[in-house]
């Protein structure tokens, strides 16, 4: 089995206001450690943030026996000899990855809105049984351009992969050309600010032409008939006013879906303004 966890941990800033990344390591370690974990919202060296700790070493001393593949949305520094600044993606995987690539999205102009850069991570995970595509991302919550836009990308991405692992290239091993297969058997997974059967969720799910690419929420599938349990704005009602909700998810390609052996939300922790998110796949 392979077990992924994924959480938005708002750089560890629980429903106090204060910044502890321990409460969220402990809140894994007590719900029982993955073998990937992906985090949304770490940072490192800002100032405002944190006192400008650098978050993705200290989650590497509270999950030692992870390799940590960060993906920054931004990297800014101010002058030579200063900690670069840094924000983004943290996946933490005890399966030491056959490849990695960081994929910028889209951010059109929308001059109404605040917004940062946003980006996806993909990690070819060595399974017991297979190779998956694991993906982790935060899309833009203020711009629903943007976030259409962004969900355009990632399609984009997991057709090409999908399109890959059939017609792959010359392999020209022991060089920058050998050949690394992107796996069919995909997961996608993040704080994609957007509820269930909106336009932006309904995007996300629309068939492909080949509909062995098609994406499904591993909810839906498992949970059928069962609404999706709320990802945030449980305990923060200052930042989320409508209340609990869910902007959390699994998505997985067509091949998994008679492979998933459990999916959970941990709807007690406040540690952060969203709940960690659980799939288990039997592979």
């Amino acid at each position: 089995m392979l077990t992924l966890v994924s959480w938005n941990i708002q750089y560890g800033k629980g429903v106090d206001g204060r910044i502890d990344l321990r409460r969220i390591a402990e809140t894994v370690h007590k719900d029982g450690l993955p073998d990937v974990l992906c985090f949304q919202e770490v940072s490192r060296n800002y100032p405002s943030i944190d006192k400008g700790a650098d978050q993705v070493r200290e989650l590497e001393i509270f999950f030692p026996d992870y390799e940590p593949f960060f993906g920054a949305v931004h990297d800014r520094s101010g002058r030579k000899g200063e900690a670069r600044k840094q924000f983004g993606n943290l996946v933490l995987s005890r399966l030491s990855p056959v490849q990695v690539l960081h994929h910028l999205l889209p951010s059109p102009a929308d001059p109404e809105v605040k917004f940062m850069s946003r980006q996806i991570a993909e990690l070819v995970i060595p399974a017991n049984t297979t190779d998956l595509r694991v993906m982790t991302t935060h899309l833009e919550f203020f711009s629903e351009i943007q976030q259409l836009a962004q969900i355009q990308r990632i399609r984009e991405i997991h057709e090409e992969a999908f399109n890959q692992f059939h017609n792959p290239g010359k392999d020209m091993q022991y060089t920058p050309f050998e050949l690394v297969k992107r796996p069919e058997k995909t997961v996608i997974c993040g704080d994609f600010n957007f509820i269930p059967d909106s336009t932006p969720y309904r995007k996300m799910t629309t068939s492909f032409s080949d509909k062995n690419m098609n994406l499904v929420d591993a909810w839906k599938t498992q949970q059928e008939g069962t609404v999706h349990p709320p990802t945030c704005g449980i305990f923060d009602l200052k930042q989320w006013e409508i209340g609990p909700h869910c902007r959390d998810y699994f998505f997985i390609s067509q091949s998994l879906v008679k492979k998933i052996n459990e999916i959970s939300v941990n709807t007690e922790t406040d540690a952060s303004d969203h709940q960690p998110i659980r799939l288990v796949l039997d592979v």
